[in-house]
């Protein structure tokens, strides 16, 4: 078999200077890299948040998240995604993450507020003393909604969840909440948490 000495035919046709793009070609290549390198870098944002928000909570879950890792594993992964979907709409992030990416990066945050309000509005609320009615937060909706930095309540009630309740002190502290209370509400114990100014 022997190789020919003739150059093969060209598929481009003509001078290769010749070619040429206009104005807005260009351009529409520039943003389409542009929003490329965009997309890899949010890509890589995401990855190291899901690394942090995993090692956190299995740090705050201890001992209890190894006795049942593949259960936790699959719990975790569920908050993540609702996580993630929060994140990818801009809601729960630093400004300055915000001007990097663009406002326009994300998408709407009005309709994932609205699904915020609803599920609060879904929760139950207990008056203490001569307070306001309280909404009942479950120790793991807190975190959720604290590490997508949604949790706007200045005072609420914090039902622990058979957790150690100086571990859940300790975090509840860790997010500003210093005012700690432990109440009873129909023989069931829980937290009335409260902001240290409130």
């Amino acid at each position: 078999m022997s190789i020919s000495d003739e150059p093969s035919e060209s598929p481009i046709e003509g001078n290769i200077e010749d070619i040429s793009y206009t104005d807005e070609e260009i351009e529409d290549w520039i943003k389409r890299d542009k929003d490329f390198i965009r997309l890899s870098e949010w890509d890589a944002y995401i990855l190291a948040r899901r690394q942090a928000y995993l090692f956190e909570r299995q740090k705050v879950l201890g001992s209890e998240y190894y006795s049942n890792p593949a259960q936790w594993d699959n719990i975790l992964d569920r908050e993540w995604r609702v996580m993630e979907e929060r994140l990818n709409s801009g809601i729960g992030l630093d400004k300055d993450i915000i001007e990097e990416f663009g406002e326009d990066f994300f998408t709407a945050k009005e309709d994932l507020f609205k699904e915020m309000e609803e599920m609060t509005e879904s929760l139950d609320s207990e008056y203490v003393g001569e307070s306001e009615k309280l909404l009942i937060y479950t120790f793991e909706d807190f975190l959720m909604l604290s590490n997508q930095g949604i949790f706007r309540d200045n005072i609420f009630i914090l039902d622990p969840q058979r957790k150690w309740r100086k571990k859940v002190e300790d975090v509840v502290s860790s997010y500003g909440y210093t005012n700690i209370e432990r109440i009873q509400i129909k023989g069931v114990n829980y937290l009335v948490v409260s902001k240290e100014d409130y």
